[in-house]
């Protein structure tokens, strides 16, 4: 898992404080190990000294009876034969010290514990310190990934609910935690099957008014037939059976686009070669054009084999092809490219007509459904290319549209080629 700033910062406030608080703590105590005496006593000591040697017997006497001698250490003066003078016996000396005071009495100073007067502190090694700094860097590194580790999973669960997977939770994976992450995480799995149950409401609605509409247009079908059989209605009959398959083509659209729009079709995904479902599309538009005298070309065909829907592959190539085919002007050609990029990791389609192409402020509303891209009175419902993106998006593919040299529309698509 890919640590982000958050988790250096707290790993490094948390090292620094853990390993500031040992250092102070350590270095107290290990500069008193060094000095091999307990604070205070080597300055008791000292002055000890100084007095006897400046100011003989009495003097030493009187600093040792006035002076506060920790509970656990004794310090004592003797004379030349072992008689104490003053402070307290020292029944197992490990400092002792022979002297003669001013006036030339041989005199001894005993302590209880060890003590360095003149010599300097022996070196030790920095054993404790790299241990205490090693642990502090373990403790910070635990309370780090212990904070941004479900802020990790968050973030992943976020990213699976912005592409339609909506039964992702996050709360499970917590555990037993009680504290304001686990409350985020709550409110996540919440938002998600709020917006799981809002997208279920808008498909079941699409597939109710689908379900609504084809009845009656069943009865107007066999209405049809039976009026046929009175040639004085003809017309009437018509213009009846072209609302009729404007209903249905309609119906059928807007399934298609449900069905994108859920992206319940992965279980339907497989092997399949985009170039040359873009070789039929193109092959069978070439009908379609022939009739207003436009062309249609397929350059730099190959092979680009993926894996994906067939069927909703082929329905966003043909919506888009279908639409140059419709908005260029006779006697014109719409280009169809297939490139090849990355490596041969993705295919880049590029797709031109020579029709009146579209405004630039209106470059992306034409793939919003409904959106006819200004151009209001062509045949059609403006669900061709919101159809296309949803189906290249599925893909994890791209698709955007600029305008075309020389006019018309320039429309791109990119599909990554997926294992």
């Amino acid at each position: 898992m890919r640590r982000q700033r958050l988790f250096w910062k707290l790993f490094l406030a948390f090292w620094l404080a853990n390993t500031l608080t040992f250092l102070v703590g350590a270095g107290t105590f290990m500069l008193n190990e060094l000095r091999g005496d307990t604070p205070g006593l080597h300055s008791m000591l000292t002055t000890e000294l100084n007095l006897l040697h400046r100011y003989g017997e009495q003097a030493g006497r009187q600093f040792l009876q006035v002076s506060p001698q920790p509970p656990d250490v004794q310090v004592g003066l003797y004379d030349g034969t072992g008689h104490l003078l003053a402070g307290r016996a020292v029944e197992t000396p490990r400092f002792e010290r022979a002297l003669l005071d001013e006036g030339g009495q041989a005199l001894v100073l005993r302590a209880s514990v060890p003590a360095q007067l003149d010599e300097a502190p022996r070196p030790r090694g920095m054993g404790p310190l790299l241990t205490g700094t090693l642990m502090s860097a373990l403790f910070a590194f635990l309370c780090s990934l212990y904070l941004t580790r479900p802020l990790a999973w968050l973030r992943e669960a976020m990213g699976q609910v912005a592409q339609g997977r909506f039964d992702v939770r996050v709360r499970p994976r917590l555990g037993k935690r009680r504290d304001e992450i686990v409350e985020l995480a709550d409110d996540c799995d919440r938002m998600a099957g709020q917006l799981k149950a809002l997208v279920e409401a808008q498909q079941q609605l699409l597939h109710d008014i689908s379900h609504e509409l084809r009845s009656p247009l069943t009865r107007l079908h066999v209405a049809i037939g039976l009026l046929r059989q009175q040639p004085d209605r003809e017309a009437m009959l018509g213009r009846i059976e072209r609302e009729s398959r404007r209903m249905d083509d309609l119906i059928e659209q807007l399934l298609t686009l449900a069905r994108v729009q859920s992206q319940q079709s992965h279980a339907e995904h497989g092997e399949l070669d985009a170039v040359e479902i873009l070789a039929q599309i193109v092959e069978d538009a070439r009908f379609e054009a022939g009739m207003k005298q436009a062309e249609v070309t397929l350059h730099g065909a190959g092979t680009f084999v993926t894996r994906g829907h067939e069927e909703l592959l082929y329905r966003a190539f043909e919506n888009v092809v279908r639409n140059a085919v419709r908005y260029t002007a006779p006697g014109t050609e719409v280009r169809v490219e297939a490139v090849l990029a990355g490596g041969g990791e993705r295919l880049q389609v590029h797709i031109t007509d020579q029709g009146p192409g579209v405004e630039p402020s209106r470059l992306q509303s034409i793939f919003e459904p409904f959106d006819r891209g200004g151009q209001g009175g062509v045949d059609g419902f403006g669900l061709g290319l919101a159809i296309a993106r949803r189906a290249i998006g599925l893909h994890q593919g791209g698709i955007s549209a600029q305008a075309a040299d020389g006019g018309g529309l320039w429309v791109s698509i990119e599909l990554p080629r997926l294992a």
